[in-house]
């Protein structure tokens, strides 16, 4: 994710001058000198506001009246692009996710010990302002999805190490709440602007893809997958990485299977092979964090395979 910093913006400080009115020598000595205290205090007191002011919650902390009403304009625009309708705590709403309240269930410890992000334990904290330092601040949530859905969509939208980022849960059963970052780079990158002032630059499958018939005839490496990838290996129990610029020694096709398209890379002189069927990440991390991830649209079983052979 891509590192975010947020500034505070100083403003100036402008005096206006007081003019003597012409009377004797003395007088205007006086008034002067009267007219340099009231200037004085003036000053003092528009220094003292403009300090004040300068570092008022509202301004200086990562969440605020100000970003939660920004939120709510947002998600507002959002679910009606997508056909859905959502409960938010920026509406000073209470989600319900199953039973779970929000923010209550994150207040009150009932799920303590019991939410998984990917194969990692994590403990989502509420916060007021995004300033408690938490690994996992959760500044606000939205639950809902389509009409017709039999099980409701959770967002989490959280600060992980200060930086934003969108959760989601699926969740319809068992003791866990398995949370994941929502795969929605609209979502993402809207609650990203939000925090930040700006926003960040996505790659959704539209851009990954965009020339992947084009480089397949051609028989070169996408670019978008270009460089070192990640992958849990569940026979070793290890980590483990390939690094793919060019297509030396290889053989690419570009088919359909199961209503998407892929890649299908065999060797040069290679007429049937073993299946490959792990999720491939760009950090190490991230692919012991997701190792047992399994991504709505995947296939359980690999069928693939077979009308690929």
């Amino acid at each position: 994710m891509k590192k975010v910093w947020v500034g505070l913006l100083l403003g100036s400080l402008l005096l206006a001058g007081c003019a003597t009115s012409p009377k004797s020598s003395a007088s205007k000595t006086s008034q002067k000198a009267t007219s340099t205290k009231v200037a004085a205090k003036q000053a003092a007191s528009q220094k003292n506001t403009a300090s004040s002011d300068s570092s008022s919650p509202a301004e200086a902390t990562l969440w605020n009246t100000g970003k939660e009403a920004a939120l709510s304009t947002f998600m507002a625009a959002w679910q009606r692009e997508m056909g859905q309708t959502y409960v938010g705590t920026y509406d000073d709403k209470v989600p319900d996710h199953l039973g779970f309240r929000f923010p209550n269930a994150l207040l009150n410890g009932n799920l303590a010990g019991r939410i998984k992000w990917g194969s990692q334990s994590v403990d989502l904290k509420w916060s007021k302002d995004g300033e408690d330092r938490s690994e996992f601040q959760v500044v606000a949530v939205a639950t809902g999805g389509k009409a017709e859905a039999q099980y409701p969509n959770t967002y989490f939208f959280c600060l992980h190490h200060r930086r934003p980022v969108v959760l989601v849960t699926q969740t319809t059963n068992g003791d866990e709440l398995i949370i994941h970052d929502t795969q929605n780079s609209a979502l993402q990158a809207g609650f990203a602007k939000i925090i930040t002032g700006s926003r960040p630059t996505t790659l959704t499958d539209s851009s990954l893809n965009v020339n992947m018939s084009r480089d397949a005839k051609a028989n070169q490496w996408p670019q978008g997958y270009q460089g070192t990838w990640y992958y849990y290996n569940k026979y070793d129990h290890k980590i483990n990485s390939m690094t793919q610029n060019d297509t030396d020694g290889l053989k690419l096709s570009y088919v359909a299977a199961e209503g998407q398209k892929w890649i299908h890379i065999m060797g040069a002189e290679q007429t049937a092979g073993a299946w490959f069927d792990n999720n491939a990440y760009p950090s190490a991390a991230a692919a012991n964090q997701m190792r047992d991830w399994q991504y709505g649209d995947e296939s359980k079983t690999s069928p693939a395979a077979d009308s690929l052979d």
